[in-house]
Formats: C-alpha cells, structure tokens, sequence
C-alpha cells in the first residue's frame, strides 16, 4: 500500500512540474536570444541617462520616475527587400504578446503602419509596458519599459513632463532610421 502511494504522489508531483513547465519563448529571452543577431539594433537605457534631469521634475514625478528600472529598446529593419523574414520575427513578437501575460491597452493603425501598447502586471502595478510598432515593408521596433509597481497614468503624465523637460534622444536616432523611406 506505501509502495502504492509513493508512485502515485510521484506521479502527481511529476505531472504537476511538467505541466507548469512553458515552451512558450517570454519576451526577456527572445530580447536575450536577439542580441548578438546583426539583423536586430538594440539599446539598454539606464535610467541614469534621463536622471541627469531629474532636478526639472516636481517631487511627484521624480516619485514617479523611480518606479522605472530599465528601458529597452529593440528595432529590427527590412534589408534589400527581404520582408519575409522581418514579418517571420514581426510575428514571433506578436505572438509573445498574445499570451495572457500582456494585456492590451490600446492600439492604433494608420499609412504608417501599426502600433500596439502593452502591460504586464496589474492595472496600478505595472511591470512592464510594452510599445510595439510595426510596418509592413520597413521593421518594427519594440520598446520595453521595467519597472516596479509603476501606474499607467503617472508614466503618461511623467512622459509629457519629459517631453517638456528637454531631454536629449539624439543617441535613439538609429532606432528611429528602421521607419525611414529609403
């Protein structure tokens, strides 16, 4: 009878371990997978970077801003023509994103192509936010921003207030050349 229940609470333990085992590929390790491939430009921005004007932010702001831990950035551009492969990656990273993990907060297309924002976490917790935009003929960049217990709200009130404050973003320009016409 011992004999009996220790293979079945084997068995039930074994199941259990292999069940919440995942071979879904989470955003961090395709991120992680994607940074030695040449095909992909990608930017690690400490927050140190926007710290230097943290004297411009009011005492909420900088509140708000010390929930940020990292941003990154990843853009991957179409060369020569070859969409097939980009819309092959396009689409991985859609699929990541369609978990339950993330949850959709808006979305947007136009002639320019297709933006989507995500977060992870709950609604006044937020982890992560996720940009994602998207052109059928020229890439697509990913922009991912870690934090801790941040609110979607402050993080848009903290964005107009960086926006104003005159922060310089000439070191993304790279970023920004996946989406020109060339």
């Amino acid at each position: 009878m011992n004999v009996l229940i220790k293979y079945t609470l084997a068995g039930i333990i074994a199941i259990i371990t292999l069940s919440s085992c995942s071979n879904e590929q989470s955003l961090q390790e395709y991120y992680v997978a994607n940074q030695e491939n040449n095909d992909f430009i990608l930017i690690d921005v400490p927050t140190s970077l926007i710290g230097d004007h943290m004297d411009r932010l009011d005492q909420e702001q900088q509140k708000v801003f010390k929930t940020v831990r990292k941003i990154n950035l990843m853009a991957y551009q179409t060369k020569g023509g070859d969409t097939v492969k980009m819309q092959a990656e396009r689409d991985k990273v859609k699929n990541i994103l369609s978990t339950d993990d993330y949850e959709e907060l808006m979305k947007a297309n136009s002639d320019m192509g297709s933006m989507r924002l995500y977060f992870k976490g709950d609604e006044d917790a937020i982890d992560e936010v996720i940009f994602f935009g998207a052109d059928e003929n020229k890439g697509f960049l990913l922009a991912r921003l870690l934090g801790d217990d941040m609110n979607i709200g402050d993080m848009m009130k903290l964005a107009q207030s960086l926006d104003k404050a005159d922060v310089d973003v000439s070191q993304f320009s790279s970023m920004m050349e996946v989406f020109d016409n060339k």
